[in-house]
């Protein structure tokens, strides 16, 4: 397990202070590249129900900017709290590591962890699952989006390996992988999500809703 987590620590970190790379990486991690690679932010406001008074967490945020620019298109109060596994180029709060999050339970009303589990092993996506349960207030909302595989093995072999830079290793999951893997950890609902469109890489998506439900 140590192994699993110094490996991908390194390779996350390798990945963002190189010379080579990191360019790329903090272009991919700001607002425009986001902008590229993930949903309209539109969309995931709607998602995650972000709005004033929401406490909003983003896990595995690299520059912090997309998180920052849904913030402030829905005119948040508060910060937004960032979190990543190392301290990036960004204004990251905390670095955590996904199995044990430093967050007291209910802490957060609306949760976003974009292409951050693919780099993980099925045992820690299971805990941080459990994790993002424990964290996550009574109607509180968690987004989860990463690249999904398809059918063609081939195809498959070449998405990897475009996302390994970053990452000690890759493992794509579809919808019933992911399923499986939050259900269980004590969340009131668990739903496949379109989180739209999208412009690069044009690799399939997979969203998934993570809910608890109001307490009565």
């Amino acid at each position: 397990m140590m192994r699993r987590r110094r490996g991908a620590i390194a390779a996350r970190r390798e990945w963002s202070s190189r010379p080579l790379t990191a360019p790329l990486a903090r272009f991919l991690a700001s607002g425009v590249g986001q902008a590229l690679i993930t949903p309209r932010a539109d969309r995931i406001i709607d998602l995650i129900d972000l709005r004033p008074g929401k406490r909003y967490l983003d896990i595995g945020c690299g520059t912090g900017a997309y998180a920052r620019l849904l913030a402030g298109r829905v005119g948040l109060d508060r910060d937004p709290v960032l979190a990543d596994i190392v301290p990036g180029s960004g204004p990251v709060d905390v670095v955590v590591w996904p199995e044990r999050l430093p967050f007291p339970d209910r802490s957060f009303d609306a949760i976003t962890s974009l292409y951050f589990i693919r780099r993980f092993d099925d045992d820690v996506v299971r805990a941080f699952a459990q994790e993002l349960s424990r964290i996550l207030a009574p109607g509180g909302h968690a987004l989860v989006v990463e690249v999904a595989p398809v059918r063609n093995p081939a195809l498959n072999r070449l998405h990897e390996w475009l996302l390994r830079p970053g990452c000690a290793s890759v493992d794509l999951r579809g919808w019933g992988r992911l399923a499986a893997l939050f259900t269980g950890c004590g969340f009131g609902a668990i739903d496949l999500v379109n989180p739209g469109p999208f412009l690069f890489p044009p690799i399939p998506r997979v969203g998934v809703l993570l809910r608890h439900y109001p307490e009565p």
